[in-house]
């Protein structure tokens, strides 16, 4: 028994030098697996897809043929669009785009999309082993005047019978490496990130990510939509139906990326809770001393002011440019009576312009049979200079509530009223108020 006991020792030995050698072979064969493409450029691939010229969309097979692949990427196009919309060209800019760099505004112009926004939100599910994300190409169609630019369609993260089981980023065949269709890619690069991570997260939030996932990689390419939203600030951002104000999410997305950092967006993707608590929680988590309605009333602040260097920077965008100064209601003499409206999480915009006076106060009456619910800033121009503005709070504890903006008539003689409510709103909520000038007793805000 003691003299086999060397043998057992050295059956041990080469045991577990075979099982050492078994697991460095499965390790290498994985990893030459993430590095080996399954497809090369000519293969020839059947896929699941949406026809979008009908709602709900039905389920067609679509015939494609790969004609590229990068590092992190394969291109594939509908056979019938290439050599008419889509060229040889096109395709080497995508992956050129996807894999290694990025316009000079970006974050990063040495870093393609799939790097900067990988480490900016995290890593894309892996639903087939693979990697690399397909990029189907073709045209996507329209829907009662509406176009179609890209989409994620999570159905292919789940395993069912026209499900492609891939992760897939469909889009459309018009013009598909010009910048626009670039943005699209980012855009719906952080929906894909975005399941990984919560499959449950409210539309508006995740529209805001993904808008400002565009404008990480260079692409501001939105801005029709930020003017639309900035010529009717009346729009909610926060909203629980299917349809979202998408330049206000462009405009919300880079406002926290500024104000918070990019480590926030990360922590914001990865964040189970959803919607304003998910928001806030992320808040908590990294111990910053903001709320939520307190940044909401910044950003409506800032949407107004912009190119602010005073103020710890808190109501200027640095990232981007304003195409357009929002809509306000102007009023160019005083007295003044009048009523409003103004939707959940949406914002008016009262200019009041004052006469030339020493010694006055401006004394506003604010009216609503919910008042706890409205957020109001008051933000005070001095010398038709936006770039040193004076933002000040109202709190209304009262259905009817009176405050005094002193000191006005010499330097200042603008005050903008910022109006707003916190919360969902199914229709708009009434408010009315009057406005007029007085002798100026006091020289503080009182409320």
């Amino acid at each position: 028994m003691l003299t086999n006991f060397p043998k057992i020792k050295l059956l041990i030995f080469f045991t577990a030098f075979a099982c050492l050698l078994f697991l460095s072979n499965c390790l290498f064969a994985q990893d030459g697996l993430k590095n080996t493409s399954v497809y090369k450029v000519g293969d020839k691939k059947e896929f699941w897809t949406w026809n979008l010229n009908v709602m709900p969309p039905e389920d067609t097979r679509l015939q494609t043929t790969c004609r590229g692949v990068g590092e992190n990427v394969y291109v594939f196009v509908s056979d019938d669009v290439w050599m008419v919309n889509v060229f040889e060209q096109d395709i080497e800019k995508i992956i050129h785009s996807f894999d290694h760099s990025t316009p000079e505004t970006s974050i990063d112009k040495d870093k393609g999309i799939y790097e900067i926004l990988t480490g900016t939100f995290g890593h894309p599910p892996d639903v087939d082993n693979d990697h690399r994300i397909y990029f189907l190409i073709s045209q996507l169609g329209e829907y009662h005047g509406h176009h179609f630019d890209g989409y994620f369609r999570f159905l292919d993260e789940l395993e069912g019978n026209h499900s492609n089981y891939a992760e897939i980023l469909y889009l459309d065949c018009d013009d598909p490496s010009g910048d626009y269709y670039l943005g699209i890619i980012a855009h719906e690069f952080q929906h894909l990130i975005h399941w990984q991570y919560d499959r449950e997260e409210t539309k508006w939030l995740g529209e805001s990510l993904s808008e400002i996932a565009m404008i990480l990689c260079g692409y501001y390419t939105d801005q029709k939509h930020v003017i639309k939203y900035l010529n009717n600030t009346d729009s909610s951002l926060i909203s629980k139906r299917h349809t979202v104000d998408y330049g206000a999410c462009l405009l919300w997305g880079v406002y926290i990326y500024e104000r918070l950092g990019i480590d926030f967006l990360g922590n914001l993707v990865r964040e189970k809770e959803n919607d304003i608590n998910g928001f806030q929680k992320v808040l908590n988590n990294m111990n910053i001393e903001y709320d939520f309605s307190g940044i909401f009333g910044d950003w409506l602040v800032t949407n107004y002011v912009d190119d602010n260097p005073v103020n710890d920077g808190r109501f200027r965008y640095k990232s981007i440019s304003l195409p357009v100064t929002p809509t306000i209601k102007h009023f160019f003499s005083l007295p003044v009576h009048e009523t409003g409206k103004v939707n959940g999480y949406a914002a008016d915009y009262l200019k009041f312009s004052i006469e030339r006076a020493k010694d006055k106060k401006l004394r506003i009456t604010f009216k609503s049979d919910c008042s706890n619910d409205f957020l109001i800033k008051i933000i005070r121009i001095y010398n038709d200079d936006l770039s040193n503005p004076k933002v000040e709070d109202v709190v209304l504890n009262e259905p009817v509530e009176t405050f005094d903006v002193s000191d006005v008539g010499v330097h200042c003689r603008e005050i903008v009223l910022v109006v707003s409510v916190l919360k969902e709103t199914k229709e708009p909520v009434p408010y009315s108020f009057s406005a007029t000038l007085i002798p100026c007793v006091e020289t503080v805000l009182s409320q």
